[in-house]
């Protein structure tokens, strides 16, 4: 029998779990000390606690418990940077868990499953203005609390940019609409085609005389930052958000044999890869940044190399040359500083050393910036145009509006834009119930002690399967394949779960085969102390048991 485990040594790796023959373990994932990966995700999604669920095969409860945090996995699972692997300790054994594609794996699995709606629980009506997944994050969670919301969006659809500009081959628009029909089953109202602001469809005030009691403006940085570099006034000359909308919109886009792509975001990576698919001969793509850098998501960047763009690195528009009035050349300087001049878009250039690109198109895709014009009489602005929020409640300087997003932080990443509409959602239902806005909100920010590392076996980080190009139905179909429920569960072992902590759950049923104490990693599980000489003696060897 089992007499202890130490949980002063005990790293909560789980391998008593893994490896026990009998199931006699169980850990708790529910400690003070998060996890690394949990501290590293913006949206705090308990990603020790969704692994460990599904190391039981407890795959609805896994993904209910992600849904908890982020409520579209689906999406976020394809298009995420995904900074909870970065600080994932299996890092020190082997290789990061796939959190992203179990992300996605978990995503698509709560997308087949019928949504019922929540209980009504209160009368006030909640307003949220903008469909991007800021406001339907904050749509779903005062949803889910029983709220009555209705979703205001300018666009014939809501989506926001994930639909809009992010390419088909990256984030099927079905998807989208399967999230958006969620929602409407949860109960939450779109209406659209209809602009909020002064001069507008409806201003904050007709908001409130309809009876709202609260309001959240998720607005979008849907914008294309623009640039006065010589000649860009001319023919063949694009815009990154223009042209992706243009994509989407499956408008035709002019670009001949060369396309040039200026700048290192995911937006800019995009146009590449999309120039690549609508035609063009060769896509080069220039960046100030240099390759470790560029704020581009590695993996996009990896899948773009991989689909034949060209990277430069360190360099940047001096002058577009042009003939007949359309694009003929553009000449790329060197930087040398990574301080821009007086806040330009542009650091200095060594015009010294220069390149000549031929090009028949130059896309330009070197940032976002939101419209808040509309707003600028009721709120507070920030000196970039932002509106201004307390960072902890997200209220503006109007009583009972709220404010998150790409409209209050610029262009940030899409987990940061849904976990800004939950926070949202949980400061509207203070605000309604007369609550301080500023009292705990229990954020998880201590990092567990004593992380496993030493003693652990490696194994192989499982990846996804991309579609070869002969088998895809048009050139933007989906070519990354998800996990089978075989890659979720088998990855999912990889986690080490860390900070948990093991626990007997079935002391009758050990057999005292002393599995757990002569494989446990930090020496923490004690079995009887009478023990036979022999079975102390054995040990597997490397790589089996």
């Amino acid at each position: 029998m089992i007499t202890r485990i130490d949980l002063q040594k005990c790293t909560g790796c789980g391998t008593c779990f893994k490896t026990c023959a009998l199931d006699v373990f169980r850990l708790d994932t529910r400690q003070s000390g998060c996890s690394p990966c949990r501290l590293a995700c913006p949206a705090g999604i308990d990603i020790r606690a969704a692994n460990y669920l599904l190391q039981q095969s407890r795959i609805q409860e896994a993904a209910e418990l992600f849904r908890d945090a982020n409520p579209f996995p689906a999406i976020t699972g394809r298009i995420c940077a995904h900074p909870c692997e970065s600080r994932c300790s299996r890092r020190e054994v082997d290789e990061s868990v796939n959190i992203n594609a179990i992300e996605q794996f978990l995503g698509d699995h709560l997308s087949r499953r019928k949504v019922k709606p929540p209980p009504r629980r209160h009368l006030h009506r909640t307003a949220v203005v903008g469909g991007g997944l800021a406001g339907l994050s904050c749509a779903h969670f005062l949803a889910r609390r029983g709220y009555p919301v209705t979703l205001f969006e300018s666009g014939p659809k809501a989506g926001g940019m994930a639909r809009t500009t992010i390419p088909e081959y990256r984030l099927p628009e079905t998807l989208i609409d399967e999230q958006i029909r969620q929602l409407k089953a949860m109960g939450v109202v779109f209406e659209c085609r209809t602009t909020i602001g002064r001069g507008k469809d409806l201003s904050l005030e007709d908001l409130c005389a309809r009876g709202y009691k609260a309001a959240f403006l998720a607005l979008g940085a849907q914008k294309s930052q623009r640039t006065q570099v010589e000649g860009v006034e001319l023919g063949g000359v694009y815009w990154g958000l223009d042209f992706l909308r243009a994509v989407k919109s499956w408008k035709s886009t002019p670009l001949g044999q060369k396309t040039l792509v200026i700048g290192g975001t995911d937006v800019a990576v995009d146009a590449a890869v999309c120039a690549l698919r609508l035609g063009a001969r060769e896509v080069d793509l220039a960046c100030l940044e240099d390759r470790a850098n560029i704020p581009a998501n590695l993996d996009n960047v990896t899948e773009a190399l991989a689909e034949g763009v060209k990277f430069h690195f360190s360099c940047g528009p001096e002058r577009i040359v042009g003939k007949q009035g359309r694009v003929s050349e553009v000449l790329l300087a060197r930087w040398f500083s990574p301080c821009a001049r007086d806040g330009n878009f542009r650091p200095p250039l060594d015009e010294k050393e220069t390149i000549s690109m031929p090009a028949d198109a130059v896309i330009f895709a070197i940032g976002q910036v939101p419209e808040t014009s509309a707003f600028a009489e009721d709120l507070k602005l920030t000196p970039s145009g932002t509106i201004a929020i307390d960072p902890v409640t997200l209220e503006t300087s109007m009583t009972g509006v709220f404010a998150g997003g790409d409209g209050v932080t610029g262009p940030a990443s899409a987990i940061g834009a849904i976990a800004a509409g939950r926070e949202a959602a949980e400061s509207i239902d203070r605000h309604i119930q007369g609550r301080d806005l500023h009292s705990v909100r229990n954020a998880p920010t201590v990092l567990a002690g004593n992380l496993p590392c030493e003693g652990i076996e490696k194994a192989v980080r499982r990846e996804r399967t991309y579609l070869p190009p002969d088998d895809r139905l048009n050139p933007f179909t989906e070519f990354r394949r998800g996990f089978e429920v075989d890659d979720a569960l088998r990855e999912s072992l990889r986690c080490m779960t860390c900070g948990s902590k093991a626990y007997v759950a079935y002391d009758d049923d050990c057999m005292t085969c002393f599995t757990c104490e002569l494989w446990c990693p930090s020496g923490a599980v004690y079995v009887h102390p009478f023990k036979e000489v022999l079975p102390r003696t054995i040990k597997y060897p490397a790589g089996g048991r």
